[in-house]
């Protein structure tokens, strides 16, 4: 008991750096495994947790397509679901300006439910060939869940010097 004491107080300030490195060590370990390898299986994480109040089904998948369709400036139109963004891809005819392509995708989304605007996102992709009257474009815009509009990107072309 003598010996245990006598160890005790020559290394005292040692004892107690090395339970405290041993109490640091075993924390770090715990937080390193549990942001690793805890958590959920899914790549989007907890963010689809509502997905199913929100279904994009079949039905509505091939309504909304054979809609677009049946405007005799589009030429094809796909809908595909990925998380919570809905891609929206419209072909149109080669004469179609893109004023018109834009407005039409605009009015599409009268078609989709409040609800489901409201909890996916949305990008477009507007795709008309060139022709001898036309140099043709492919144009995106996005819509975001809370947002009011569609925001399209610049695809004027540069001209180099």
């Amino acid at each position: 008991m003598n010996k245990i004491r006598e160890i005790w107080t020559k290394n005292k300030i040692l004892v107690m750096l090395l339970f405290i490195l041993f109490i640091c060590f075993t924390a770090i370990v715990t937080v390193c495994i549990t942001f690793f390898f805890g958590g959920s299986d899914s790549p989007y994480g907890n963010r689809l947790e509502d997905k199913e109040k929100y279904p994009i089904t079949e039905n509505f998948k091939q309504e909304y397509e054979t809609s677009l369709q049946n405007d005799e400036a589009i030429t094809q139109a796909s809908l595909r679901e990925s998380g919570r963004i809905l891609y929206i891809e419209i072909n149109f005819q080669s004469d179609t300006t893109l004023n018109v392509a834009e407005s039409k995708a605009t009015a599409s989304l009268e078609q989709i439910s409040p609800d489901i605007l409201e909890y996916y996102d949305i990008n477009f992709i507007l795709i008309t060939p060139a022709s001898e009257n036309s140099e043709g474009y492919t144009i995106m815009g996005a819509r975001n869940s809370h947002g009011s509009g569609i925001v399209w990107n610049n695809n004027t072309k540069v001209e180099s010097e």
